[in-house]
């Protein structure tokens, strides 16, 4: 008996427990609903979005504050149970929780908080009314849900959690959880209450310190991290501090929409009618999503931006003045925080939001497009060259103004040639020290190396002759170069009277060493008739003398001079021979070896050699003008003719009239003009177009018919290619990357291969002519 006794105590026992543990259980469920799946977070700062369905926004908004207005998407429809008496703590002050000490504030605690839709708890309220389990902390979090309250988690996991704030919030191994809970407080205030404060910028900074320094720690976590700096984006728009006294930022390779921080000094920039900053410009059209930014802006960023801010400043002095539109600046942000139930969109009421402006975009982009294609050739040499940066070859591709450390090379090529100009502003030396001062391979100057000499001279402002660029040749090991200062080393071309005046150098050389000698009084007359009537700058008067330096090393041979008028019609080898005489007679006289020089000028000419006498007998002893030809205009006055200088002993020397050649020289400068293209260098024939319904998109005509040549066969050694580039007129290096860079747009891959032979990729071209 006593034994069914004791039977029947024990399962009143167990029935009890039993009971007991089944209305445990059915609290939890209610404290905790099912949390759905973690769903892989996002990357992007701007465009986080856990897996609740987005409800539609509320129809009116909360009447706007003077920071900004806050929508929020509306709450599920279950009614919240609170109780009064809730607050937020600052920094610094203290408050103690379930027998924990929490030191730095930064938090909501007490009852009856509602979420900021407005039905349910804060998930942030810390209410110390609720059981903490401090004896077994939840430190893992696994009796958290997925969007945690604080009301609705276990005791296990307030003690954990609590016990991480009481910590100082920095351990880096916490369940990131905890951090979330924490952050959805610093999230509920920088969202909802610090934009209806007056005077709030103190703790503005505060908050956004701390979700800052959340983020240095929890970074690792990558939904944390989306949050974390999505919330930074959307505060920004109600930052207090200036932004546009501050560096712009910086320019992304692509961007899917303007940042905050850009919309809001551009903003501020245009309320206070104050000019965009070059920096600020260009970031304006950086992260323009439909603006894009070629290969020398990303690969040389420091040059780019120099010289898209001198030419910025050119164009529009301090900068662009924007006017205010009327949209205004607004940010959408997804709430890490269930209480929000989704989207927030922050307003800033006061700012409007320029960044959706077309049309400073559309200013910018010429100026951003001339600026990339000036620096194009200077990319394209660091992308062969990724080393070669402050190299003689890469200084001399970079654009004027443009500056860049050079390297020991350049600076000793540069101190040469400084010093090897005298005092009166120009030099004579050897082009072999020249070429052994360049970084060239084959002893000699290739004219694309040529080209870059001068254009590095350039930027020291020095000039060079010849120099190819001007219809001068390439130097070579055996010859001559004449260094020089430039009077502005920012004009490259001399003018179409420049040539003209060339003209009349050459010719007026051959006949001046007719004595074996050209004596001072000869160059003064000539450089008078050459450069004084004409129209010339002060840049083109030092080239000039420069080019009269060089002939004198080695005047123009009378052979050459018959190679070159051999072409001509009989009426301008008529003219050149009256040209040839008022050289001549440039400084006032003519010597007997220079008639004997006019009659066999005369003879290469095919002209009758007995009229050079007569003609300047003429001159001599007539006032009848030598032509009757004048060019049209006023004509300059005041000129000095120089005296006859004292005839040698023995010889007879025939003396001119000073106001009669004077009155000739108007006519010598027009024939002068027409003769100017025989001293021009031989240009090479501009290459064939390209078959008629073959073009390939993206390239020139020179470049598309080097490439149907091209795949004409499948493999070229390298000499064949550079041949063949030579031949089209193409520097080869350069040409490959042309046409490789057109494939990769096209295909994203290249259409030469390999460097000796280069393979041509057949499937490459079909897809090009497709």
């Amino acid at each position: 008996m006593a034994g069914l006794i004791a039977l029947l105590v024990v399962l009143v026992i167990v029935g009890l427990l039993v009971r007991k543990i089944r209305r445990a259980s059915a609290h939890e469920s209610a404290q905790v609903p099912p949390a759905p799946p973690l769903p892989a977070p996002p990357s992007s700062s701007t465009a986080v979005r856990p897996p609740v369905p987005v409800r539609p926004q509320p129809g009116p908004p909360r009447p706007r504050q003077a920071r900004g207005t806050l929508h929020t998407a509306p709450p599920p429809s279950r009614p919240a149970r609170v109780r009064p008496g809730h607050r937020w703590i600052p920094r610094g002050h203290d408050v103690a929780v379930g027998g924990v000490e929490l030191r730095g504030g930064l938090l909501y605690v007490g009852a009856g908080m509602p979420d900021a839709g407005g039905t349910g708890v804060e998930p942030a309220l810390i209410d110390p009314a609720l059981p903490v389990d401090l004896r077994n902390p939840d430190w893992a979090g696994e009796s958290m849900g997925y969007w945690p309250r604080y009301a609705e988690i276990s005791p296990r996991a307030r003690g954990a959690y609590l016990s991480w704030l009481a910590g100082g919030r920095a351990k880096p191994d916490a369940y990131i959880g905890y951090v979330f809970l924490y952050f959805y407080g610093l999230e509920r205030r920088l969202l909802t209450e610090i934009p209806q404060l007056d005077d709030a910028d103190a703790e503005f900074a505060t908050l956004v310190g701390e979700v800052r320094r959340l983020l240095r720690i929890y970074r690792g976590n990558r939904s944390f991290r989306g949050y974390a700096e999505g919330l930074l984006d959307a505060v920004a728009l109600i930052d207090p501090a200036v932004r546009y006294d501050r560096a712009a930022p910086p320019v992304p390779e692509w961007s899917h929409e303007l940042p905050v921080e850009l919309k809001l000094g551009l903003a501020q920039l245009a309320v206070d009618g104050r000019p965009v900053p070059a920096d600020w410009a260009l970031s304006w059209y950086g992260h323009h999503p439909d603006a894009h930014l070629r290969t020398p802006a990303l690969r040389c960023p420091d040059e780019f931006l120099e010289l898209f801010t001198k030419r910025y400043r050119a164009k529009f002095g301090d900068g662009m003045v924007v006017k205010p539109n009327k949209a205004r600046l607004s940010t959408s942000y997804y709430a890490a925080s269930r209480g929000f139930y989704g989207h927030v969109t922050l307003e800033n009421t006061k700012l409007p939001d320029v960044g959706k402006l077309t049309g400073p975009i559309t200013k910018l982009r010429d100026l951003v497009e001339g600026v990339t294609s000036d620096l194009d050739a200077y990319s394209r040499y660091l992308g062969r060259n990724p080393d070669g940066a402050g190299s003689p070859g890469a200084i001399a591709l970079l654009p004027g103004g443009v500056s860049h450390k050079p390297s020991p090379e350049t600076e000793a090529l540069w101190s040469w040639a400084a010093q090897s100009i005298g005092s009166d502003g120009r030099g004579v030396t050897s082009a072999q020290e020249l070429i052994s001062r360049w970084p060239t391979k084959t002893g000699k100057l290739a004219k694309a190396d040529a080209v870059a000499v001068a254009q590095l001279l350039e930027h020291r402002g020095l000039g060079i002759e010849p120099d190819v660029r001007f219809g001068g040749s390439a130097p070579t090991p055996t010859s001559s170069v004449v260094l020089f200062r430039r009077a502005d080393p920012t004009v490259s071309a001399p003018g179409t009277e420049y040539a003209a005046a060339l003209a009349i150098i050459n010719l007026g050389m051959l006949v001046a060493a007719a004595d074996g000698a050209v004596s001072e009084p000869e160059r003064r007359a000539l450089r008078e008739l050459a450069i004084d009537e004409l129209d010339l700058s002060d840049d083109e008067k030092l080239r000039l003398d420069a080019h009269a330096a060089l002939v004198l090393t080695k005047p123009p041979t009378p052979a050459a001079l018959r190679r070159r008028l051999e072409p001509l019609p009989p009426s301008r080898k008529a003219a050149a021979g009256r040209l040839l005489t008022t050289i001549a007679a440039a400084d006032g006289q003519v010597t007997p070896d220079e008639v004997r020089t006019l009659e066999r000028l005369f003879t290469t000419l095919g002209l009758d050699p007995g009229e050079v006498y007569g003609t300047l007998h003429a001159a001599a002893t007539s006032t009848d003008e030598l032509t009757t030809t004048r060019i049209p205009g006023a004509q300059r006055s005041g000129r000095t003719i120089p005296a006859p200088a004292p005839s040698p002993a023995g010889a007879s020397t025939l003396t001119l009239d000073p106001e009669r050649l004077a009155r000739t020289r108007a006519d010598s400068v027009r024939v002068a003009a027409e003769l100017a293209e025989i001293f021009a260098e031989d240009e090479p024939a501009p290459p064939p177009p390209p078959p008629a319904g073959a073009e390939v998109g993206g390239l020139d005509s020179a470049h598309a018919l080097l490439f149907h040549r091209l795949v004409e066969q499948d493999t070229w050694s390298r000499a064949e290619f550079d041949a063949l580039a030579a031949e089209i007129g193409l520097l080869p290096d350069g040409a490959l990357e042309v046409l490789n860079d057109a494939a990769y747009d096209r295909t994203d891959e290249p259409l030469c291969e390999g460097s000796d032979p280069i393979e041509i990729n057949q499937d490459v071209v079909k897809d090009m002519l497709g």
